[in-house]
């Protein structure tokens, strides 16, 4: 049907190596080297108009002379040639390259334009190329190194990419004498062209990679990146190392919120929306790779510590409670095979530390009664060398009571250095992570944890939607428009709660007054007790002058709020134009607490909001947590269960519960909020009070600018919201409401109960196989959907609140990202109603609204009322060539 977009880069046939030489020196010579010598079966041929002929091979001077087909070619020639041979590339049919060279982006502004040249080039040719300025790309299991590395890497299962070349030469190096394996190594460069979401994207499928390392030194696309994270976490488990942790993003002056979101925690707010895991320094990246190399998973977070040593098994366990690990008891029987072999005087607990005298039997019978122990997810076994300890006999029995297949991890910690290299090198040889140190081997096991957790996480629906109340969208973006007509970047207090009423948040009455007789009028308007603000547009933080009286209660304190308001802020801003004082009621909430819940920009990943403590002291007490929107209900929740201040939303002593759903609620309006209008840069909701009965934003900071005219209405967002605007309602003959809508998180109960509900023939028609139940796993798939790279619309009757699911069509977006694969599937209740033909064209609405070129997919030859469906709407139907009892069909959009 499509060929992956990278599959000639990481599968080529045939391979060109521009700028190989007989120089022992060069770069050219060394890749032509390494392809030449290793074991791909394809022609390497080498290019280069200075030769006849390298290492005995004729060499061309042009790759339109080469005879054999050659679908890449590896550049290593000055940076200025390059975008001359992308073109002759193009011209010659090559698709894929690798351009080794440096000289663009880093060599300064004469490069950059270089770059441009080769960015330009390679669209105008249709090559898809890695680098420049790379290292290159090793497929170890095809023999093809295509890189100037000295080492050679072994194959596994295990991929790594890396935006640093050093980083892979060094992982290169490690791999060999500590026996780890790869499925591809890849250097990215500069990532001109192939960026860290192309690579995923193969990587997710590719049937050698069973795990994948990432090294991140900055994102040049974050919707792409993320997409394909999700696509590749979602099977596999993802590793990032990313550096740069400590460069804050720029801060904002207009709202708490800038100021307190740095660039680091909106990196691990992004990848915790992927389900990839963090590791934070190098050598946990080397952790990593040893336990993946292995290819284990785990199947929770519960450790077990086998040792000789009582003070290993302590720091063992003391790093395994720092990343929240249960070292958890082991059971009567795992106790009852260890009493029956060792000392009476052995821990009788975890960790199992069997003395240091214990004997190659003994950690056998301990490493096995671990393994079997049901309550254990993995086993750590340490040894510290002591007199009766013989390392290399230990490890041997380690190896034999540790099933060949077995998938819960084993990891081994030999401390010390010349008495156990033996023992570590022998546990390595046979597939068990050795570490130096106890704490590397609990991160190590740490990471599969996390992988555990994240897949378990991703299973967890949001029940059915309470409230449907729509924004008032229309009004929100009238009052923004008419504040950047009038040239300002922030909108006044009485226009930032009217924004957020029309988002359906609670808000106080806020009234303007331009002279202490307005205030007074104000005060009796809101009744007292009121508070006083300083209205001016250079004041954001109103405290910070004095601009902030609460607690007014007659007439008197109102005048003269007044005036000490007006007179402190003009002595303290000399500047800022006074345009009076903002009234509004004290806020009537009983037993409350103080939040903020806020929204800023990062440069990188676009809209972010934050929940924590609010309040004067929000910036030093910085509780707080951040997360990507669009949100849910169980984002909403994670993100507020990450701070400390969610332990005060519970009853306690005598102080009554916040009503938690209604927080909940306002998350998910400023979600929406945010993702609706990409005019808003920076958001503060602070305080926003929390009681028993709901909750009320007393204050609020918006900071608005105007988007990019290029900017669609969504690309503001890395993570693309519900568009909304695919909504669709029609009636049915009988007059009952039809709507079809793009599905949402929410709509997991009512996909399953349509499932359910289908007759065996619809089933077999939609899933071509026998399934009665959609599973945990194919029920957040189904309904937690990327609409960036997929859409799924459901078909429901009835009003809303009261609709049912009576049909379903979804389409996945190809590699090759100009077409899409369908399926679609209609109630049995509803046939012969036209609901199949309405959702098969609005699936084709949304795919061209997607720029998709071409939608197919496969019917089963018997499924005539789909193929007579097909035909109507101007599909081609051919039988498919892998087996004829399926049909496939296609059509341009």
């Amino acid at each position: 049907m499509f060929q992956r977009p990278l599959e000639a880069l990481f599968n080529p046939t045939g391979i060109a190596v521009f700028g190989a030489s007989e120089s022992p020196t060069s770069v050219g010579s060394k890749v032509h080297a390494n392809l030449v010598d290793g074991t791909f079966e394809g022609p390497v041929v080498p290019v280069n108009p200075k030769y006849d002929s390298v290492r005995g091979q004729v060499c061309y001077d042009k790759i339109a002379e080469v005879p054999e087909k050659i679908d890449l070619a590896v550049i290593a020639t000055p940076a200025k040639t390059i975008p001359g041979i992308i073109k002759e590339l193009g011209a010659a049919g090559v698709g894929a390259a690798i351009v080794l060279s440096a000289g663009f982006r880093e060599a300064g502004e004469d490069g950059k334009a270089l770059e441009a040249k080769l960015v330009e080039a390679a669209r105008k040719a249709g090559v898809r190329f890695l680098g420049p300025n790379c290292v290159g790309l090793v497929r170890p299991w095809w023999g093809m190194n295509a890189t100037f590395l000295n080492s050679d890497t072994p194959p596994g299962r295990l991929a790594i990419v890396s935006q640093s070349g050093a980083l892979c030469s060094a992982i290169s190096d490690y791999a060999g004498p500590h026996h780890l394996g790869f499925s591809a190594v890849v250097s990215l460069g500069n990532s001109t062209n192939v960026d860290f979401g192309d690579v995923l994207q193969f990587l997710a499928t590719d049937p050698k990679t069973d795990s994948i390392l990432l090294y991140v030194e900055g994102i040049n696309n974050a919707p792409t990146f993320l997409s394909a994270l999700r696509i590749a976490a979602r099977s596999k488990p993802v590793i990032v190392l990313k550096s740069g942790r400590h460069v804050q993003s720029s801060k904002a002056a207009n709202t708490h919120t800038g100021a307190l979101i740095g660039s680091d925690a909106v990196f691990d707010a992004a990848l915790s929306r992927s389900g990839a895991v963090r590791a934070n320094t190098f050598g946990q990246l080397f952790a990593a790779a040893e336990i993946l190399s292995a290819n284990k998973r785990t199947g929770g977070k519960r450790l077990g510590i086998v040792t000789n040593g009582g003070g290993a098994g302590v720091l063992a366990a003391d790093r395994a409670g720092d990343l929240g690990l249960d070292v958890a008891d082991i059971s009567d029987k795992t106790r009852a095979a260890l009493d029956a072999i060792l000392p009476p005087y052995w821990s009788r607990g975890n960790p199992v530390d069997i003395l240091g005298d214990a004997s190659a039997e003994a950690y056998g019978t301990a490493v096995k009664a671990c393994f079997e122990d049901k309550g254990l997810d993995g086993v750590l076994v340490m040894l510290t060398p002591q007199a009766m300890t013989d390392a290399s006999a230990v490890a041997e029995a380690v190896v034999a009571a540790v099933p060949k297949r077995g998938r819960k991890p084993v990891l081994a910690c030999w401390m010390g250095e010349t008495s156990v290299a033996a023992g570590r090198r022998y546990l390595s040889e046979n597939g068990i992570p050795d570490f130096h140190t106890p704490e590397r081997a609990v991160e190590a096991f740490s990471y599969l944890a996390q992988h555990f957790r994240h897949q378990r996480l991703a299973l967890e629906v949001p029940g059915p939607m309470t409230d449907v109340t729509e924004p008032d969208l229309v009004g929100a973006r009238m009052i923004i428009d008419t504040a950047l007509r009038e040239g300002r970047g922030m909108l006044n207090d009485i226009e930032s709660k009217a924004v957020l009423r029309a988002f359906r948040i609670p808000t106080n009455m806020t009234i303007e007054a331009d002279s202490a007789g307005d205030a007074l009028v104000a005060a009796e308007t809101v009744g007292f007790p009121v508070a006083m603000k300083i209205l001016s547009p250079q004041i954001s933080h109103k405290s910070d002058v004095g601009g902030v009286m609460l607690g007014l209660m007659n007439a008197a304190d109102v005048m003269q709020a007044y005036r000490e308001i007006t007179e402190r802020a003009k002595a303290l801003r000399p500047e800022a134009v006074i345009e009076g004082v903002t009234v509004e009621q004290m806020a009537q909430v009983d037993d409350a607490r103080e939040l903020v819940v806020g929204a800023s920009r990062d440069p990188v990943f676009g809209p972010v909001i934050m929940f924590g403590a609010g309040g004067t002291m929000v910036e030093i007490l910085r509780d707080n947590a951040v997360a990507l929107p669009p949100l849910n209900a169980v984002l909403a929740n994670r993100l507020i269960d990450r701070t400390k201040v969610a332990r005060l939303l519970d009853a306690f002593r005598d102080r009554h519960a916040v009503k938690r759903e209604a927080v909940v609620e306002v998350l998910l309006r400023v979600s929406d909020m945010i993702c609706e209008l990409p005019e808003i840069t920076e958001l503060d909701l602070n305080p926003l009070f929390a009681g028993p009965e709901g909750v009320l934003c007393v204050d609020a900071r918006i900071a608005i600018k105007r988007p990019p005219s290029k900017d669609g209405p969504y690309d503001h967002m890395a993570i693309r919201p519900y568009p909304r605007h695919l909504v669709r309602e029609d009636h049915l003959s009988d007059g009952r409401l039809l709507t079809i809508r793009p599905i949402r998180p929410e709509d997991a109960e009512s996909e399953a109960g349509f499932v359910r509900d289908l007759s065996p023939q619809a089933k077999r028609f939609r899933f071509m196989g026998t399934i009665n139940e959609l599973s945990p796993e194919m029920l957040a798939r189904f309904t937690q959907i990327d609409y960036r790279a997929e859409m799924a619309l459901v078909a429901l009757v009835g009003e809303e609140g009261a609709q049912e699911q009576i049909g379903v069509a979804r389409y996945a977006i190809n590699p090759d990202r100009r077409s899409c694969e369908f399926a679609i599937v209609v109630s049995d209740k509803v046939q012969h109603q036209g609901i199949g033909t309405r959702l098969m064209k609005a699936l084709m609405e949304a795919a061209r609204d997607h720029g998709l070129a071409v939608i197919e997919g496969t019917v089963l030859k018997e499924n005539g009322p789909m193929l007579h469906l097909m035909e109507e709407l101007g599909f081609t139907i051919e039988r498919a060539p892998e087996d004829p009892e399926i049909m496939a069909v296609h059509r341009e959009l």
